[in-house]
């Protein structure tokens, strides 16, 4: 095994060694990226060696009296990662969902950090010291069928109201000193593709506990809430207006009726419009469904990237090829593949 990691993207271990700068492999998200990924993580319970010594920021804690050789495992719900320090070599390995090219959630905070602080606003003021416990009380998502009698009907002038970056304008909502930093994330969110990631991924990573101890999770908190609250309210809307509601996704509402048009629709951050019109929807569970828009067939699937469906036609969500693909890690067996042994 020592032969295979040697194999590996590494960097020489020293008495300076910074986990930053340790250089990532990163492991293919399919069956045969999770048995190369737990190969070496069972082996690594097997041996003999220390736990990573971090300090509280999570960097890897250098000097004469650290013990090595050592490797321990980060988790959290996009990645696993095992840092290895051994034979004087240092590795990071991780098995992860793909996201954009040079970019995590880190770096997309990292630079919200920047620009809010333009504006006047530092971020580390308003951290907390009780982010996990925060984090607990954080509401759920919406991501539901509003009844389980609507499910595998299919449903003629069906049409979805989306919230535009809903998170990042939950955040200007409850907190108005942000709205200036990321209504210019969102009105450029098209000539860069950072500040796309910015809206993305800030709200998660800020009640992120490996990321930054949850250190800002009342923010995403409170992003969270005035989403759920915006998407409830329109459910209330539509139907107080005849409209019937099929199923709540996120930041989002599939209904079937006319055309509904009201208060708060537009283009602007947190705003609404009906991104799909005039619709043919069925579903066959809140992560899976299909309609037809202006003759053109779309399959949603959750855990199966919509690139992948390219061929896919009307009641493909009904067959296998619809299983999605969903790993999982637990300390004992290592990354599963849908609750299996891999």
């Amino acid at each position: 095994m020592i032969k295979e990691l040697a194999s590996l993207k590494h960097t020489a271990s020293s008495s300076r060694l910074n986990y930053l700068l340790i250089p990532v492999t990163t492991f293919n998200i399919d069956a045969k990226g999770a048995k190369a990924f737990n190969k070496i993580y069972l082996w690594l319970k097997g041996q003999d060696l220390y736990k990573l010594e971090r300090t509280p920021s999570g960097s890897i804690k250098n000097g004469p009296h650290v013990k090595r050789p050592a490797w321990d495992i980060k988790t959290n719900h996009y990645c696993v990662e095992l840092t290895v320090v051994m034979e004087g070599k240092a590795w990071r390995l991780q098995f992860r969902t793909k996201l954009p090219k040079g970019m995590s959630g880190k770096k997309a905070f990292t630079v919200f950090k920047r620009l809010l602080l333009k504006d006047g606003i530092d971020l580390d003021t308003m951290a907390i010291d009780n982010g996990p416990e925060v984090k607990k009380t954080i509401e759920h998502y919406l991501v539901k069928p509003y009844h389980k009698f609507f499910i595998d009907k299919t449903y003629d002038n069906a049409h979805h109201i989306d919230f535009h970056s809903s998170f990042a304008g939950g955040l200007a909502n409850t907190h108005p000193e942000f709205r200036k930093t990321l209504e210019w994330l969102y009105e450029n969110r098209e000539k860069d593709e950072i500040n796309k990631n910015i809206l993305n991924f800030s709200i998660g990573y800020m009640q992120s506990i490996q990321g930054c101890k949850a250190k800002w999770a009342h923010l995403s908190k409170d992003a969270i809430s005035d989403n759920n609250k915006r998407v409830l309210d329109i459910v209330k809307r539509l139907e107080e207006s005849g409209h019937t509601v099929l199923l709540l996704n996120t930041d989002g509402v599939w209904y079937n009726g006319p055309l509904y048009h009201g208060e708060g629709e537009g283009s602007g951050l947190g705003q609404w419009q009906n991104d799909h019109k005039n619709c043919q929807f069925r579903m066959a569970s809140a992560g899976a469904y299909e309609f037809i828009e202006e003759g053109i067939y779309y399959p949603v699937i959750r855990g199966i990237p919509n690139d992948t469906k390219t061929e896919w036609k009307w009641g493909d969500i009904y067959k296998e090829k619809s299983i999605p693909s969903i790993f999982t890690f637990t300390e004992e067996e290592g990354v599963k593949l849908n609750g299996e042994k891999i």
